[in-house]
């Protein structure tokens, strides 16, 4: 099975409090030795949105390349999707039915049947992001400014995702639920919250594909 994995700095493996360094030990690596006879494919960017616009570098936001990455890497069975983080920066005004319904454009692009002639169309498990650490709003962060709203949008992704996830009956899962942000910067995941992650993302993947090749 070919799995996509759409994401942004927690799951290209951003190291809290290291600039730029990637761990190997990101959820990501750790799904492909869980399900070694699957493909894992990774596209992670760092700062990418659901649909935020970032003025700055216009290329992470990611509905706008959403066609790329699902053209470049047919045949896919499921698609990852764990995004939202970004979208709360105080700049985007942020709010969790707003991102939501950006998560909810994504499931309707790639469930279109007309997509990709003579492929079939994935599945989808939606991930909603690790909530920020309240110690953020005090924090002067290096990838953009959170403030209360934000933080307070932040707790509420889980529920709007799963009211999205519902109601075109895809698979949901909470990463808050397992894993939480370093309380070095407050946003990314050390490696035992990627072990965590890895390891409740692994076991929906087992229940959402190998239930889908018994049938």
């Amino acid at each position: 099975m070919r799995i996509l994995c759409i994401g942004d700095s927690n799951t290209w493996g951003y190291v809290p409090g290291e600039d730029g360094v990637r761990t190997d030990k990101r959820w990501t690596k750790l799904l492909a030795e869980f399900r070694p006879n699957d493909t894992i494919i990774e596209e992670a960017l760092c700062g990418r949105t659901v649909t935020a616009k970032d003025t700055i570098v216009p290329v992470r936001c990611g509905i706008d390349t959403l066609p790329i990455l699902m053209l470049s890497h047919v045949p896919v069975d499921l698609v990852i999707i764990m995004l939202g983080t970004n979208d709360l920066k105080k700049q985007f005004n942020p709010s969790a039915k707003h991102i939501a319904r950006g998560v909810e454009e994504y499931i309707k692009y790639i469930r279109n049947p007309h997509l990709i002639a003579g492929y079939k169309i994935p599945k989808i498990l939606v991930v909603s992001p690790v909530p920020l650490r309240d110690e953020i709003v005090e924090r002067q962060s290096l990838f953009g400014e959170f403030d209360e709203n934000s933080l307070k949008q932040s707790k509420f992704l889980a529920q709007t995702f799963k009211e999205v996830s519902d109601k075109y009956e895809v698979d949901f899962l909470n990463a808050g639920r397992v894993a939480e942000t370093s309380l070095v910067d407050c946003i990314h995941l050390d490696d035992k919250n990627h072990e965590k992650l890895a390891k409740y993302i692994a076991s929906k993947v087992s229940e959402v594909l190998d239930y889908e090749e018994a049938r």
